[in-house]
């Protein structure tokens, strides 16, 4: 007797908050699709070696993540894999919010994209993009993006549980420069040079943002 082939699959890379409530509506709409939780690297790299032996179609979602795939787990998956990024095309890189932000922009977005080897590089297959209020905070724009991304994998999820159908590209194109950690962590630090504006501008725009104490300060107990 022929044993059954294994049921497609999907690899929610999320918190846990996330994937209870994504899962539910995947549950809702494809009942036959095997679910596997990824949180960190050791439980994704976990996720793909199983896919990869016992051949079962699967497709990973990244979402809300800092957890990057490696180019041995996007082998074992064939690729099919994509993630969700809190920005727009545009702003590709590490947390780009604060960058744009800075930067004056009008308009935001978030975006869906295949996963390569080199981060937010991957072709896009989606893009909500919306007007941001004046003068906008750091904190507000984030869950404005975190919702509308939110959003945007829900009215994609009846394409992505039919697994190794591809999704077709919008034909948007990533900006040409990257944010980095190392960036936004510059953009934290306030100089004892820097103008009120420009210390408003910081801590408008980025989280976190604080003054370098010098070591001769009676504070450091030097």
């Amino acid at each position: 007797m022929t044993a059954a082939p294994p049921a497609p699959r999907l690899i929610l890379l999320m918190k846990d908050m996330e994937a209870d409530f994504f899962a539910g509506f995947i549950e809702r709409i494809a009942p036959g699709i095997a679910l596997r939780r990824a949180r960190d690297q050791a439980e994704l790299e976990k996720a793909a070696a199983e896919a990869q032996a016992d051949g079962a179609p699967t497709r990973l979602i990244a979402f809300s993540t800092n957890v990057i795939a490696s180019p041995a787990v996007l082998g074992r998956l064939n690729h099919d894999c994509l993630n969700f990024h809190p920005g727009p095309p545009e702003y590709p890189g590490y947390r780009p919010t604060g960058f744009a932000l800075y930067r004056g922009e009008r308009r935001y977005g978030v975006t869906a994209h295949y996963m390569t080897e080199r981060v937010d590089e991957g072709a896009i297959v989606a893009v909500d993009r919306y007007d941001l209020p004046p003068n906008p905070w750091l904190i507000d724009t984030v869950k404005e993006a975190y919702q509308r991304l939110a959003r945007l994998l829900l009215s994609l999820l009846p394409q992505l549980v039919r697994v190794g159908a591809p999704l077709q590209p919008t034909g948007d194109r990533w900006g040409p420069s990257k944010t980095t950690k190392a960036q936004y962590e510059a953009m934290r630090l306030i100089a004892p040079d820097m103008d009120d504006a420009e210390i408003k501008q910081r801590f408008r725009c980025f989280d976190g943002v604080y003054c370098a104490v010098p070591p001769d300060h009676p504070s450091t107990g030097t």
